[in-house]
């Protein structure tokens, strides 16, 4: 295999600004990409990482999904996406009672009457920082809703889930304030366990400490686990999700104005956005046995990364990629994963952002970035904006 001249560093902020054109790159040159420095294969074609995500067997979670974890076998179990089947299999059908069609479909109206609050506040002003005033505070408020989290908490816990991904230039580790908030986040859940304990509530706390398959009930670790990835991950997911839609379609004033005049585009958008721009871009995975692909073996415990990002922009895929097509037909996409580790959380997370571009394009239709007004966060899997500053035209 042919060493590529560049390079691919899930670390790099020169990167993370822009990283479609080396995706392309690495599809069309490295399909299967080789980091020696850093210790990682990478997968970037749809149908490879399709595949990988199918072949849960070779392709394990258990040993960590982020670049800066895998290969820690102390992880193993620690939290739903770094399990294997069958106890993966077990958990899931556990927590997924608290995610059933019924409740999302119970929280929609909720969802909507949140955004509507946040969005209702902004109304008169000419400007406002977007991500800030409502990409943020939306997810987290409907999150905190579902967990029963006190409102006057909810600023803080946010707050922590943000430092907890948070990563400084040439560190692939969170730094002190990410690691103290990482433990302020566990007390803080653990303390929210025992109160539903003895009060319980109609919330997905109070759920999954009473949920039960076959026997078996989650830990208070299990639940603090799974309640600490949707404070972070699950509401990194949609704010991240909502404030590049907003980015793009300014950039895309044609596809602005379909959302404009048709706002029943705003589901097919959703699903154009995850494909175009996704918050997470890839997902580890460490070999539980050897695999070949595009000539290569690839030994057992060879840490592998599934750039899911990367396969949207595939025209092997999809036609014309590089173009965003709020019309465009999806038949399947690969921004929440696929298989066993499809994102359990995104059918909330669609609901969530369809409703957030409804009520946004409602009350502002025409809007512009302004100058120096766009701000990137840094993490080896996450990409978004924590900055988008909007003015209003015609106030």
């Amino acid at each position: 295999m042919t060493k590529p001249d560049f390079e691919y560093d899930p670390y790099s902020y020169e990167i993370d600004e822009d990283p479609y054109p080396l995706y392309r790159r690495m599809r069309d040159e490295a399909p299967l990409y080789r980091n020696e420095r850093l210790d990682f294969w990478a997968l970037t074609r749809f149908d490879d990482c399709l595949a990988a995500f199918l072949d849960w067997q070779s392709f394990s979670s258990a040993q960590g999904t982020v670049l800066e974890l895998m290969g820690d076998e102390k992880l193993a179990g620690s939290m739903i996406i770094f399990m294997d089947p069958p106890r993966q299999s077990r958990y899931r059908n556990l927590v997924s009672k608290a995610f059933t069609p019924a409740r999302i479909r119970t929280l929609s109206q909720q969802i909507r009457k949140i955004a509507v609050g946040h969005l209702t506040k902004l109304e008169g002003r000419p400007h406002f920082d977007v991500v800030e005033e409502f990409t943020t505070r939306l997810p987290m408020d409907v999150i905190s809703t579902m967990l029963g989290i006190p409102a006057e908490d909810r600023d803080q816990v946010r707050e922590w889930s943000n430092a907890v991904l948070h990563r400084d230039p040439g560190s692939p580790l969170p730094n002190k304030d990410g690691l103290q908030a990482m433990g302020r986040l566990h007390d803080y859940m653990q303390r929210h366990l025992e109160a539903r304990r003895r009060r319980p509530e109609d919330d997905m706390t109070t759920v999954l400490l009473e949920a039960e398959v076959e026997g078996h009930r989650l830990s208070d670790a299990e639940i603090r686990s799974f309640v600490q990835l949707l404070a972070t991950a699950g509401n990194e997911t949609v704010t991240k999700l909502l404030a590049s839609a907003l980015y793009w379609l300014e950039r895309s004033p044609d596809q602005r104005r379909l959302l404009r005049d048709d706002p029943s585009l705003c589901g097919n958008a959703v699903e154009e956005f995850l494909r175009f721009d996704p918050p997470s871009q890839y997902q580890g995975r460490v070999l539980a046995r050897e695999v070949t692909l595009h000539g290569e073996t690839l030994p057992v415990g060879a840490k592998v990364l599934i750039v899911n990002g990367a396969t949207g922009r595939d025209e092997r895929q999809f036609p014309d990629p590089d173009r965003l097509d709020l019309r465009r037909e999806i038949d399947v996409h690969l921004g929440f994963g696929y298989g066993r580790h499809v994102c359990l959380g995104a059918s909330l997370a669609r609901t969530e952002a369809r409703i957030a571009l409804e009520e946004f394009f409602v009350r502002w239709p025409d809007y512009a970035i302004r100058e120096g007004g766009v701000r990137r966060m840094h993490s080896s899997n996450v990409r978004g904006l924590v900055g988008l500053d909007l003015e209003v035209m015609g106030t």
